[in-house]
């Protein structure tokens, strides 16, 4: 008896140390989706294990942890050319492309409190390949050049690091910038993007609560 009272303290102690927890309203799409459940349990178990880490440790493992997951293409999962997945499409389907990368990674850190004023959706053009291509721009020091999350990268470096990138704009919500020098933003008219129109009109319950 005080066995099992003892392990019943355990799992009480368990439940209550994780903090962020998936929302039930999407846990009810899951319901005949093993695949998907497994994949966002397993990125909430992530985020639990590393939510009492300082902003550097979160910056570098969550770069890594999403990287893991395989490119595929919009047209591969949403029959379309050009479609911003949210965080719960991106992880249920396993998989998007650069800019379901930049989202779900904003997203995630801002989860585990780091602010979304220093992040940027940051356009650049892959200069070896000609590409175009989208990265997570992170300005943590107004005076040195943003950190680059990119899903091509394992690693977290100065954008002026990134030889490999020609940056070409950079926004957040509705203003857009040019990046002079590396560290000051100027402002530029707004730069109209359907599919980013149609993300911020999809559905806003959030894929992760939090205790």
């Amino acid at each position: 008896m005080l066995k099992i009272a003892f392990l019943l303290v355990i799992f009480i102690n368990m439940i209550v140390a994780q903090e962020f927890y998936v929302n039930p309203y999407y846990l009810e799409k899951l319901k005949k989706d093993t695949n998907s459940y497994n994949i966002i349990n397993h990125y909430v178990n992530f985020l639990n294990s590393i939510k009492d880490e300082d902003d550097k440790s979160k910056i570098k493992k969550v770069n890594l942890y999403i990287n893991k997951i395989v490119p595929r293409y919009d047209s591969y999962n949403y029959k379309s050319e050009e479609y911003w997945a949210t965080p719960f499409e991106f992880f249920s389907n396993a998989g998007g492309d650069c800019e379901d990368y930049v989202i779900a990674k904003m997203y995630s850190l801002k989860i585990l409190g780091i602010s979304s004023k220093i992040m940027y959706m940051s356009t650049v053009k892959e200069k070896y390949s000609g590409g175009d291509h989208m990265v997570l721009s992170l300005r943590v020091d107004k005076n040195k050049p943003p950190l680059v999350l990119d899903n091509l990268s394992f690693r977290v470096l100065p954008m002026d690091k990134r030889v490999d990138l020609d940056l070409i704009f950079m926004f957040n919500k509705d203003r857009f910038y040019k990046l002079r020098n590396y560290k000051k933003l100027i402002e530029i008219n707004k730069i109209h993007i359907p599919a980013y129109d149609r993300l911020k009109k999809k559905n806003r319950n959030s894929l992760i609560l939090k205790r």
